[in-house]
């Protein structure tokens, strides 16, 4: 592979976690990286190539960057971070709903397609609980896990809505950081920010020893 991403359960979206395992400290980002970094390494010395590990899930500050890759990793994934951003096509009611998220509106729910997610608290997802949504029919016919006769919504349909700014219909899927959201800014400012935090805390670290 040109590289591995390595997700951790505090990423957004579906997880590739057994819902115990997404407050488990042996599945955390900072202990699984520097188990699959050896194993990568391993596979690099026997067959002389070069794999970069990125890690992705709960990265926010360019702290999160520093302690990452000072763990092996080569590169981060950030997703949740470029949602409120100027650049980001979704609607401006999708970035909204990260700025006005608290901590407690981030949960994880029962994906229909069979996977634990995480997203943030709307009322969309409080009448699936409630039993008041029901597919007509399956528009899409996306996945296999996926059965009509027993989701109670289309995901499909409920991300596609959001995405359009309808969350009345959908929900907002995030990462566990969503909620620290405080602005809607450009990609270059955050960029930037996130070089100097990154800086900072390398600095600091050369000076006291910090990993």
């Amino acid at each position: 592979p040109d590289a591995i991403v390595v997700e951790g359960p505090k990423a957004g979206g579906h997880l590739g976690y057994k819902e115990e395992q997404l407050v488990d400290e042996h599945y955390a980002l900072e202990s699984i990286v520097p188990e699959i970094v050896a194993e990568v390494h391993a596979f690099e010395a026997e067959h002389g190539c070069h794999i970069p590990v990125i890690a992705g899930g709960g990265i926010y500050t360019g702290e999160d960057i520093y302690r990452i890759m000072s763990l092996g990793a080569e590169g981060v994934q950030m997703g949740t971070r470029f949602v409120t951003t100027d650049e980001c096509d979704a609607d401006p009611a999708f970035k909204q709903s990260y700025l006005d998220a608290t901590q407690q509106d981030i949960e994880i729910i029962k994906s229909p397609v069979g996977m634990p997610g995480r997203a943030i608290h709307s009322s969309f997802l409080d009448r699936v609980k409630e039993g008041l949504k029901r597919p007509r029919n399956c528009p899409f016919d996306c996945i296999k896990t996926c059965d009509v006769t027993h989701s109670p919504y289309c995901i499909m349909l409920a991300l596609y809505n959001a995405f359009k700014g309808k969350l009345q219909n959908g929900y907002a899927f995030c990462g566990a950081n969503a909620w620290r959201a405080e602005k809607i800014q450009s990609v270059c400012d955050l960029m930037a920010s996130l070089k100097a935090e990154y800086d900072n805390f390398s600095l600091k670290g050369k000076l006291f020893g910090v990993k």
